[in-house]
């Protein structure tokens, strides 16, 4: 018989229990914290957020370039656009930065209790969040994906706590699947969690299809109704996105964090092959659809590792129990307890905008990808000409911080044709028609990076059309001798 308990000898919990949640968790933070801000996906949102604001609606059409402007565009995104533009704009990136941190730590804690809720001990339990946890960093980017973890970790634990007989978390799955609908697409991963534990696992299964039934029902509680499903399907399967986006394309082993990943993936099996744990079925469900996700696209990696640190933490919890769990070290629970709230408070200092008062130096609060210098310029400089193509990362930032400026895309990946993308690739590589295909779009504004794109920096050097009017350490501006009054032709 498999028993939904997997260690019957656990040693009562220590005095030292919450000091090592707070050991991870200060962790988690200071990492999260340290990040720097990433303008992928976080400026054109904070854009989106503005936009409604100021016209008191949510668009219908694409706004931010000149090349699609006035086409038809979905915004699946809206809450986490207004949430980002609204702490942006009362709090900068220092409260970015809090909130950013505020998920991942949320998160974390949910972990934490799913970890505890399945007897692993608190050892255990931070080793195997920490091994996942470093994996997992390259997910923590300020994005609309990030507000979803927090309800993945809740979700995950009322599923928990339904298998052990306690059904009171599982009927607020209802609100967080409607929370989740409004926040990203992702909000599928929930169905994923409860359509194996209603098969599988050993609660209510009446109370669980009655909640995945009232679920199913609340996602449907959102700006476009049923119509979210067809859009979320439509965009997964956008050729645009499939073809130009690196995070859906399949993972290497390239890296620590890959290898690291993929030796975790191997060592499950491995070490259950010889340690024999017992694990309830649905663990194994679990592990090979959220494992299989996984393998075929980087994206979904995210879901899978608080999986694979549940069955970890089961795994290995007998080998800590007996070697390191339950030792008499840090007894003294007052003392325990102030140092885990001062562990907790700490990565407050290190939030971007107050680690550089103390920290001379401190890490940088953009990432080398965002041209903060170019566009402070480019802001100084209106009398340039409009029609600006510039590097795809920069592009993402130039959304929110030069919205006077006309821009060639974003990258919302479904907002544009497939031969947009493939001509924005053929200019930035400086290919035998660069120059037509700027002349066919109306660019009068090149904006390259210097580590991206040396060759067509090298190309508009040496052509007498194009005139550098500014360089620094990232980018380089050109702008056409002769302007062209046309846009583009679509």
């Amino acid at each position: 018989m498999v028993s939904d308990s997997p260690l019957q000898n656990e040693k009562p919990r220590g005095k030292a229990d919450f000091l090592i949640f707070a050991l991870v968790l200060m962790f988690m933070l200071t990492i999260a914290v340290l990040l720097p801000l990433f303008p992928n996906d976080f400026w054109p949102y904070v854009r989106i957020g503005q936009e409604i604001v100021s016209t008191g609606c949510i668009p219908d059409a694409e706004f931010m370039t000149y090349t699609r402007f006035g086409e038809p565009a979905i915004y699946l995104y809206w809450l986490p656009s207004l949430i980002f533009w609204g702490l942006y704009k009362l709090g900068g990136v220092t409260l970015i930065g809090f909130f950013s941190a505020l998920c991942v730590g949320i998160f974390y804690t949910f972990m934490w209790f799913c970890l505890r809720k399945l007897k692993v001990g608190a050892l255990t339990s931070a080793f195997v969040l920490i091994l996942t946890g470093l994996v997992g960093v390259n997910y923590w980017a300020t994005r609309p994906q990030l507000l979803s973890y927090p309800l993945f970790g809740f979700a995950l634990l009322a599923i928990l706590r339904w298998q052990h007989k306690d059904h009171k978390l599982i009927w607020f799955l209802p609100l967080v699947a409607m929370l989740w609908a409004n926040l990203h697409g992702s909000f599928i991963i929930l169905f994923f969690l409860l359509t194996p534990a209603l098969l599988f696992g050993s609660g209510s299964r009446r109370k669980l299809l009655l909640v995945i039934i009232l679920s199913l029902a609340a996602t449907c509680i959102n700006y476009y109704g049923f119509g979210l499903w067809t859009s979320m399907f439509s965009m997964v399967n956008s050729q645009a996105i499939r073809a130009f986006s690196l995070e859906w394309a399949s993972p290497t082993n390239e890296g620590w964090q890959a290898n690291l990943f993929y030796a975790t993936l191997l060592a499950i099996p491995v070490l259950t092959a010889f340690i024999k744990p017992k694990i309830n079925f649905l663990f194994w469900v679990w592990f090979i659809g959220f494992g299989w996700m996984a393998l075929s696209t980087v994206r979904y990696g995210v879901w899978f590792l608080p999986v694979e640190a549940l069955l970890l933490g089961m795994i290995l919890s007998p080998f800590f129990v007996r070697h390191l769990e339950g030792k008499n070290r840090f007894q003294n629970l007052g003392f325990n307890r102030m140092l885990g709230v001062l562990l907790l408070l700490f990565p407050i200092a290190l939030l971007p905008g107050l680690r550089a008062a103390w920290w001379q130096q401190s890490p940088p609060v953009y990432s080398s990808t965002t041209p903060v210098q170019a566009v402070v310029w480019l802001k100084a400089n209106p009398q340039l000409p409009d029609n600006l193509w510039s590097d795809f990362t920069y592009s993402t930032y130039l959304t929110s911080a030069l919205p006077e400026r006309s821009l060639f895309m974003t990258n919302r990946f479904e907002d544009f044709p497939l031969e947009q993308f493939d001509d924005n690739k053929r200019i930035a590589k400086a290919d035998f028609d660069w120059q037509s295909l700027l002349d066919h779009y109306g660019v009068n504004l090149l904006m390259p990076s210097i580590e991206n794109q040396p060759d067509l920096i090298a190309a508009a050097s040496s052509s007498p059309t194009w005139k550098e009017v500014y360089r620094d350490k990232q980018a380089v501006i050109f702008a056409r001798v002769d302007p062209l009054l046309s846009g583009v032709s679509h």
